[in-house]
C-alpha cells in the first residue's frame, strides 16, 4: 500500500506541517506522494472561493497545482467535523473518503493522508470517529506528538488507542513547537521509545517562521535531515511493526 496516514496526539500538534514535510522527505528519496486532507473545517474565503487552509500550507512547499490537492469535505465552521457537517446539512460518508484515497493513489502513486484533530474526533453524528475510519483504511500511521512537557502521557494514550484497534503504527514524529530544553526533549523521546518499542522517525526542530521554512528548500530539508527514511519505507512495504490487541 502506498498510503501513509498522519494523525496527532491532539489538535494543533502540527499535523499539517508534518504532512508537508513528510511528502517532501519522501520525494527527496524518490517516493512520489501527494498530500490529502479528506476533511477540513474552518475554511477560508479567498477571492470568492472557499479554500482549505491546510492545502494552502501544502502548496507552500510543493510544485503540485492546488486543484490536484482536493479536499473531499470542506466546511466553514472551525469545529469538530461532525458538527461542522451537521451545520451545513451534510453527512460525511467514510466510504467516499476511502474512494478518494484510492483514486489519488492510482493517479499519483502514493498518498499522505492528514487526519483532523486527534484520534477520537467524530466524523458523523452517530459517533463514527476518525480512528474508526483509520482502522478501515488499514494504512500505516505516523503519529505526530509534541516534543516537550506533557507529551509522554498524550503519546502513550494515543499509541494504546491505535494498538487496541489493530492499526499499524509506522512510527512517531516529534514536533518541537515550544523550543523546549534539549534534555527534556531527548528524555521524552527515549522514555516513549522504551515504554512502547515504537520506532521514532525523527523530530521537527523548532521553527520561528514556518512559512519561510516551508518555502525555502534548504530550510525545509534541514527539518528532516536526521529523520529515518528506513522506518517509512518499511511501513510502506508492510514490514513495519505489527500492532497488538487487534480486534
Amino acid at each position: 500500500m502506498s498510503v501513509l496516514f498522519v494523525t496527532g496526539t491532539d489538535t494543533d500538534v502540527g499535523k499539517t506541517i508534518a504532512t508537508t514535510l513528510i511528502r517532501s522527505f519522501l520525494h527527496d528519496h524518490g517516493l512520489h506522494f501527494i498530500p490529502f486532507k479528506p476533511v477540513q473545517t474552518g475554511a477560508i474565503l479567498q477571492n470568492g472561493d472557499w479554500i482549505a487552509p491546510d492545502v494552502m500550507t501544502y502548496q507552500l512547499a510543493l510544485d503540485v497545482e492546488m486543484k490536484q490537492m482536493k479536499t473531499e469535505y470542506l466546511f466553514e465552521k472551525p469545529c469538530s467535523p461532525h458538527l461542522a457537517a451537521c451545520l451545513e446539512n451534510v453527512e460525511i460518508e467514510p466510504s467516499r473518503l476511502t474512494e478518494s484515497v484510492e483514486q489519488l493513489e492510482n493517479l499519483h502513486g502514493g498518498v499522505v493522508v492528514e487526519g483532523a484533530g486527534g484520534l477520537y474526533v467524530p466524523l458523523t453524528t452517530n459517533g463514527y470517529c476518525l480512528i474508526d475510519w483509520m482502522k478501515e483504511l488499514k494504512a500505516p500511521v505516523v503519529l505526530v506528538a509534541r516534543a516537550g512537557v506533557g507529551t509522554i502521557n498524550h503519546t502513550m494514550l494515543s499509541i494504546k488507542a491505535l494498538e487496541s484497534k489493530g492499526i499499524p503504527i509506522a512510527g512517531v514524529l516529534f514536533n518541537d513547537l515550544q523550543q523546549d530544553p534539549p534534555e527534556i526533549v531527548r528524555n521524552n523521546i527515549e522514555m516513549i521509545r522504551m515504554l512502547t518499542d515504537i520506532p521514532v522517525i525523527g523530530t521537527i526542530p523548532f521553527q520561528s517562521n514556518i512559512r519561510d521554512t516551508l518555502t525555502d528548500p534548504v530550510k525545509r530539508k534541514a527539518c528532516y535531515q536526521h529523520w529515518n527514511i528506513t522506518i517509512l519505507k518499511e511501513a510502506l512495504t508492510n514490514e513495519s511493526r505489527s500492532t497488538v490487541g487487534e480486534e
